[in-house]
């Protein structure tokens, strides 16, 4: 889906989910927009509707949606101009790399060219470095892949979580938001912004990668920038002195470090000899009348130079500029590609509004049975917010302790099928037993996974401690949160 259709349908979702407001379509007027966006794109061509139909469904309500809401210009900008990348950012990436690059040749001796310069092979060292650890990184991912679940939309109508203060990147964008504060349309706009956040994550990621590489390339470009422009106006002395490294390992170095050019050249090595001839400095300028050593040739010096530009340019340049290509194509690929947590009620109810579709949910209950008076409190949750085609499947309940069965993985088997994990809220998180069961079912069902969380028993027991009960809802909110997952309260 399409990024700009993405945010029309974030904040369309952030409207229907905000306190009543003057200024936003009541719940009456959202369903009517509903059958007339229906009745705009008339009978599916299917007798199921397709994925690409419910997409095109989606957009064009959650753009009447918007064309129905007051909203003010502020928050009309935040819409439009969805959180991201500042524009400077890649021209800064650039300018600094640059003169980054540029700096770390030049502070050093502008004059010589050594053959063990740290400015020129520390970039080439590095970057071969961090080749290595994105290949490691490429492995480790072909071996753990997962399916990666898509994060649930989170609320607009407030709350404890939407109040409280929050450190990082929210506290700061809270802080800018130019909708007045405390009404219930700037928790609108915090709400859409944090979940546009969170869907164009992987887009984000893969344009800061690709600017990264291009800074990488940027800087080696700037390091031969300094390299040639110095040698426009002065003759390079070549040379190398270690305290430590012999002539002999000098030439196993270079050798090493400069095959490739060599390889694409078809230059032999270098002997022993050559290395040995260049030990040392020799000066052309003489402070007294002393007969000096003879000056090195000054095309020993441009070959150098051109040693030096074949090496930063097969091992840093060109691969860079691959590897930013590759990352500026994905992020194109990602950012008409994203996708949205359709699992969720508020998306699967448009969906049976759409085709008629009923979801089917498997709820696993751990830990505690499911009687009539439950089970007739979870049909009227799913009613309620599925809508009234919705099925409801019990599994078998696990013991305490026990490990989620195989029969139990039903997410996937069908667009229209979703598993469910029931939890007791009554019951203490504990990391060894909870936590090793939220992971497990986050790597089973992936973006189907769903947490719920039965809220009745604890409450009615704690009927005068109000306080008490919500100690209990931010402990495992904060608990579930932390295994990837975003727990439901049921019923709310």
């Amino acid at each position: 889906m399409r990024a700009s259709s993405v945010r029309d349908i974030l904040l369309a979702h952030a409207i229907e989910t905000a306190a009543p407001n003057e200024a936003l379509p009541t719940a009456a007027r959202c369903d009517a927009i509903t059958q007339e966006t229906l009745h705009a794109m008339g009978t599916p061509t299917a007798s199921a509707p397709n994925h690409a139909q419910f997409q095109e469904f989606l957009g064009q309500r959650a753009r009447r949606i918007i064309q129905a809401s007051q909203l003010p210009d502020e928050l009309r900008q935040v819409w439009k101009h969805a959180p991201g990348m500042a524009r400077w950012v890649p021209l800064a990436v650039l300018l600094g790399a640059l003169v980054i690059g540029f700096c770390m040749h030049r502070f050093t001796d502008p004059h010589r060219v050594d053959l063990l310069a740290p400015s020129l092979l520390g970039i080439v060292l590095w970057n071969v470095l961090v080749y290595l650890w994105m290949f490691g990184a490429w492995v480790r991912g072909l071996l753990r892949r997962t399916p990666e679940a898509a994060r649930a939309l989170e609320s607009a109508s407030g709350g404890a979580a939407a109040t409280q203060p929050t450190a990082g990147w929210r506290g700061k964008l809270r802080a800018r938001l130019p909708v007045p504060g405390g009404s219930g349309l700037r928790k609108l706009a915090l709400a859409y912004e944090r979940n546009w956040w969170q869907v164009s994550r992987r887009t984000r990621h893969a344009q800061w990668l690709m600017w990264l590489h291009v800074g990488a390339a940027f800087m080696a470009v700037g390091a031969l920038a300094s390299l040639w422009t110095t040698g426009l106006t002065n003759a390079y002395q070549v040379g190398w002195e270690s305290t430590f490294l012999s002539a002999g390992q000098v030439q196993s170095v270079l050798n090493l470090m400069f095959a490739p050019v060599r390889w694409v050249t078809g230059a032999g090595a270098w002997t022993l000899a050559e290395i040995q001839a260049l030990q040392g400095w020799v000066s052309h300028t003489a402070a007294t009348g002393a007969t000096l050593p003879k000056p090195v040739d000054v095309g020993v010096g441009r070959h150098w130079v051109l040693a030096y530009t074949g090496l930063l340019g097969l091992i840093v340049i060109a691969p860079r500029l691959v590897l930013a290509l590759y990352q500026g194509v994905r992020a194109g690929w990602l950012a008409r590609h994203m996708q949205l947590p359709l699992t969720q009620p508020y998306f699967q109810k448009l969906q049976r509004d759409l085709g008629g579709l009923a979801v089917t949910l498997h709820v696993l209950p751990y830990s505690f049975e499911i009687n009539a008076a439950r089970r007739d409190g979870l049909q009227h949750y799913i009613a309620a917010q599925y809508g009234a085609g919705a099925h409801l499947v019990i599994e078998p309940a696990l013991a305490y302790g026990a490990k989620l069965p195989s029969a139990a993985s039903v997410a996937g088997k069908g667009e229209d099928a979703a598993a469910v994990l029931l939890i007791n809220m009554a019951a203490t998180p504990e990391a060894e037993i909870h936590g090793e069961l939220l992971q497990a079912a986050r790597e089973r069902w992936g973006s189907h996974a769903a947490v719920w969380l039965w809220t009745q028993d604890f409450a009615e027991r704690n009927t005068g401690a109000p306080r008490r009960v919500q100690e209990r809802r931010d402990l495992w909110s904060e608990f579930v949160r932390g295994a990837g997952l975003t727990a439901t309260w049921v019923p709310q």
